[in-house]
C-alpha cells in the first residue's frame, strides 16, 4: 500500500521525466525519484547527494567492505533485489 501520491513513470513530463529517464540509464528503479516526484528539484538534490555520497565511499573503501557495507544496508532494510 502507498502512503505517498507517486506519479507512475509514464505520467511524468519534464524534470521528473528526466529524472526517472536517468534512474533507468544507470540501472535504478526510481525510487527517490518517484517518492519524491511531486517536488522533482528535491529529488534531483537527493540524487546528487547519493552519488557524492556512493563517490566518497568508493574512494576510501576497500571494493571488498564496499561491497559488504551495501550487502548489509539491503539485509538491514529487508531489500529482495
Amino acid at each position: 500500500m502507498t502512503f505517498l501520491r507517486t506519479i507512475p513513470p509514464e505520467e511524468a513530463t519534464g524534470k521528473l521525466r528526466e529524472l526517472y529517464d536517468e534512474d533507468v540509464k544507470t540501472g535504478g528503479r526510481a525510487r527517490t525519484s518517484r517518492t519524491l516526484g511531486l517536488r522533482p528539484e528535491a529529488a534531483a538534490a537527493v540524487n546528487v547527494f547519493g552519488k557524492e555520497l556512493r563517490s566518497s565511499l568508493k574512494s576510501t573503501m576497500t571494493p571488498r567492505n564496499y561491497a559488504l557495507v551495501g550487502f548489509v544496508a539491503s539485509l538491514w532494510v529487508g531489500c529482495s533485489a
